[in-house]
């Protein structure tokens, strides 16, 4: 099972990194998103929100779909903490970023929704991994049957 779970974690993030990929090459490059969906993407790529202290997200996301594969590539406890940490942690970054186009910039990026979509996938993944391969609960000695 955990092997299937790292193959699927593996997967999305190899998407996960197709669409950072294409976000930062856009950003540096100077270019204009293609949006087929809506047509925001400009707003909210323009924003003072897509930049934390200097950063872009897209490369933020890039580092994150980059230890989420690292993670899926990582067998055992290693790789499940990994994932279960990057998954929580851009999870939470992806609902608050995702918060911030509704509720502030008023425009919603398609990308950014994947995005999103992709590192809720992952925690769910990781989550799932560290579920089904975490040794059972040892009981505490003398309170077993005899």
């Amino acid at each position: 099972m955990e092997r299937a779970l790292r193959v699927a974690l593996g997967v999305v993030a190899t998407v996960g990194l197709g669409v950072s990929g294409y976000l930062v090459a856009v950003r540096f490059q100077g270019q204009t998103l293609t949006c087929v969906v809506g047509g925001d993407c400009a707003i909210v790529q323009e924003s003072a929100y897509a930049e934390v202290l200097g950063v872009p997200v897209a490369l933020l996301g890039l580092a994150a779909y980059a230890g989420l594969l690292g993670a899926a590539v990582l067998p055992g406890a290693p790789g499940r903490s990994l994932g279960l940490f990057v998954g929580i942690v851009g999870a939470g970054f992806s609902v608050w970023l995702t918060w911030v186009e509704l509720a502030i910039i008023d425009a919603i990026c398609p990308w950014c929704v994947v995005s999103a979509a992709l590192t809720l996938l992952a925690l769910g993944l990781a989550a799932m991994r560290v579920a089904v391969t975490s040794p059972p609960a040892v009981e505490p000695y003398g309170s077993g049957e005899r």
